[in-house]
């Protein structure tokens, strides 16, 4: 009950915190081309510079551009990479209702379990994907 307490006291800040972050990514594609003119450094995935192979996330920014595919082939929605945007889109509409319950004073241990579970379980995907790819790609 400890952490459900210190986290419902906090909830506003991990909420909008997470709200950024899933902007970010979303919008990242079209701030990439800005940020590329300043330094090319910003843009450049570290683990494909260090070791020569591509990440899980190799590819994103490059799915995230092409969205647009989906409506010719729906399969696209399928790729990894799809169903991670699905899920980036799924917070950031998430983390809105969080604030519009936050702004009524109406937050609720329910929603906080939920809101730990269904991270909880996104996160394990994320490993278990990455995980798998890199045994694909050793």
């Amino acid at each position: 009950m400890k952490i459900i307490d210190f986290i419902k006291k906090n909830y506003i800040y991990l909420s909008i915190t997470a709200l950024g972050l899933g902007i970010y990514i979303i919008l990242f594609p079209v701030i990439s081309d800005f940020l590329n003119r300043f330094s090319e450094t910003l843009t450049q995935c570290t683990y494909l510079k260090i070791t020569g192979k591509n990440c899980p996330l190799c590819g994103g920014t490059r799915y995230i551009r092409n969205l647009s595919n989906v409506f010719e082939d729906v399969t696209y929605l399928f790729h990894p990479f799809g169903i991670m945007v699905l899920c980036v889109i799924f917070e950031i509409i998430f983390r809105i209702y969080c604030l519009y319950k936050i702004r009524k004073k109406a937050v609720t241990n329910q929603l906080i379990k939920f809101d730990i579970m269904i991270h909880s379980i996104m996160v394990i995907a994320f490993v278990l994907y990455e995980i798998i790819f890199m045994i694909q790609n050793s």
